[in-house]
């Protein structure tokens, strides 16, 4: 490898700042465009746009029947026992608020604003009809246990051969023997 001497009489030729392809006989362009100081150049400023900038339109308001469901309602599905309160199964709680803890959520019930964990409330869809198990049921169809006083949601319109279909609190739909259930 050759090194520069600064007492050297002759200079080496000056290196080219634009490439050569071997392909093509245009020069390659460098970046242009780019401030070092994160600044906008002038050749950025200069350059007008090749198509009409574009332009946000305003939101749609979306049609009625594609709008999430709003579920305030949720049903105590594991008693729970506060300082100052108890959760009874099958209590309905009012307007649950979501902190952003996973653990924790606040609900309203009789205008007063309780904290309990998120395990022990579960919300209803429109239509359900929330159900206590009067004995233990083992399903063996569809390899599920459902366990007395456990809370689960009847599906609308889904009676069939003294049979119904219910969903857990962990959102699993099985059918169950209607003789083992009892309104809340």
């Amino acid at each position: 490898m050759k090194s520069l001497s600064l007492d050297c009489a002759e200079m080496p030729p000056p290196v080219s700042s634009t490439m050569r392809s071997p392909f093509k006989s245009k020069p390659i362009r460098q970046a242009q465009g780019f401030a070092t100081s994160g600044e906008t150049s002038d050749w950025e400023r200069s350059i007008s746009p090749v198509g009409p900038s574009p332009r946000r339109l305003p939101p749609q308001p979306r049609p009625i029947h594609s709008q999430p469901i709003n579920i305030t309602t949720h049903i105590v599905t594991h008693e729970f026992s506060g300082n100052d309160f108890t959760l009874y199964l099958g209590d309905r709680m009012n307007n649950i608020v979501d902190n952003g803890d996973p653990d924790w959520l606040h609900g309203d019930r009789t205008k007063t604003l309780l904290t309990f964990p998120n395990t022990c409330v579960s919300p209803i869809i429109p239509g359900e009809q929330p159900m206590r198990l009067s004995q233990n049921v083992n399903l063996i169809e569809s390899r599920l246990r459902l366990y007395r006083d456990q809370v689960v949601f009847a599906q609308p319109n889904s009676m069939r051969d003294d049979r119904i279909k219910v969903r857990n609190e962990r959102g699993t739909i099985v059918e169950c023997p209607v003789m083992y259930l009892t309104l809340l």
